[in-house]
């Protein structure tokens, strides 16, 4: 493996990373890795409506892009220092959008889910570059927050324009909105993202034998909170027409939803560093849970506005909890590796999630999806707290 002490490499690739100009092509790239999971809601009701496919395969169906995420996410470790930067992010986005076109042809459960994969392999391997490169600027915190922001732009404007487009040319324009901002995404890094990253330097490896027990529970921590949140929200849309709200009224208090919870994600930066990053995540908690239970509590007569308020503060407090989380989760080690297993940890939980929730729905009842969130929510950021406590104590 090759590592070098040379600090003029070092500064030229630093140099590189940190510019402005490779901010804007690593945020799109970002943005585009966690796509499907900030569209799930749409995904999940356009594969419940008229397709044929059952319950247990929609649950399926709406994790197949993390299987694929996951596998080449994890791997990274292994190389994300040690591969060309751009001709990795090149080749995984040009290979999401090819899965993503054969996506469009294909109606057939066992391809479709293939298709799927491979898609979220190609997307992975972007993914993960690019959360190594935001790792490494100057101020990781407000990069993450950044990296949130662009996500949930992409949401809102997702949630505004699908469904119409949805309803006039099917499952085929969820993919034709993918692979418009791939497109984008692929020339702005043709040009604009770092070639490399820092190489690991002598003496600075990943060793889980030293960060082992905060490594685990950042991991897990992270896992399980994003079980908890990838199975509400990927069943929230469900919710709302559970309760008897309008398919296109859900869709757009979901998007406007989303265009707020940008506010979360501006917002969590500032507050970590006032009150520390444990504070941040543990009033999330609170409020996630508040969420949870009054979408728990939704009857006829005020279903609207309890909709509109779950939804809402619910996405706010997920984006406000993504940049505390993330910069815990790259505080763990020095080597810089470390954080791309921060995507893995996600897609577990986004694969798990989905699956889990749908195994517990019967006859449209929600309820045991939102005491999974809950459970899961405690579980996750309870960790997460935990290791942003020891690792301070460490330093």
């Amino acid at each position: 493996m090759h590592s070098t002490d040379d600090p003029r490499v070092i500064e030229a690739v630093v140099h590189d990373v940190q510019r402005l100009p490779a901010l804007v092509a690593m945020l799109p790239v970002a943005m585009m890795g966690a796509a499907v999971l900030t569209l799930l809601p749409l995904w999940v009701g356009t594969l419940s409506e008229g397709l044929g496919f059952t319950q247990q395969q929609v649950g399926f169906l709406a994790s197949a892009d993390m299987v694929g995420i996951f596998i080449t996410s994890t791997s990274a470790v292994l190389w994300v220092r040690h591969w060309p930067w751009r001709w990795v992010v090149l080749l995984g986005l040009t290979l999401f959008l090819i899965g993503n076109v054969g996506s469009m042809y294909s109606r057939d459960f066992a391809h479709l889910y293939g298709l799927r994969v491979v898609a979220g392999l190609g997307c992975g391997a972007a993914y993960a570059v690019a959360l190594a490169a935001l790792g490494d600027t100057r101020n990781p915190d407000w990069s993450f927050g950044l990296m949130v922001t662009a996500q949930v732009a992409f949401g809102f404007i997702g949630f505004e324009v699908l469904p119409g487009l949805i309803e006039a040319q099917g499952l085929n324009a969820f993919f034709l909105y993918l692979n418009a901002w791939l497109i984008l995404a692929l020339l702005l890094s043709a040009v604009l993202f770092p070639r490399a990253g820092a190489p690991v330097r002598d003496g600075v490896a990943l060793r889980f034998r030293d960060i082992g027990g905060l490594a685990g529970a950042a991991f897990f921590g992270t896992v399980i909170l994003y079980i908890a949140i990838s199975a509400v929200w990927g069943y929230m849309e469900r919710m709302g027409v559970g309760a008897e709200l309008a398919s296109s009224r859900v869709s757009e208090i979901i998007g406007w939803g989303y265009l707020i919870s940008i506010l979360g994600s501006i917002a969590a930066p500032a507050v970590s560093q006032k009150v520390g990053r444990t504070a941040a995540m543990l009033l999330a908690l609170v409020v996630m849970l508040c969420t949870f239970a009054g979408l728990g509590m939704m009857e006829q007569g005020n279903a609207l506005w309890t909709y509109i308020a779950s939804t809402v503060v619910f996405q706010f407090f997920w984006s406000f909890v993504l940049p505390p989380l993330m910069a815990t989760f790259n505080a763990v080690d020095e080597s810089g590796r470390f954080i791309v297993l921060c995507s893995p940890a996600f897609k577990i939980g986004e694969i798990i999630g989905p699956p889990m929730a749908a195994f517990w729905i019967v006859d449209s009842q929600y309820q045991p999806v939102l005491w999974l969130g809950g459970v899961c929510a405690v579980i996750g950021i309870g960790l997460l707290v935990l290791v942003d406590q020891r690792a301070r104590v460490a330093t």
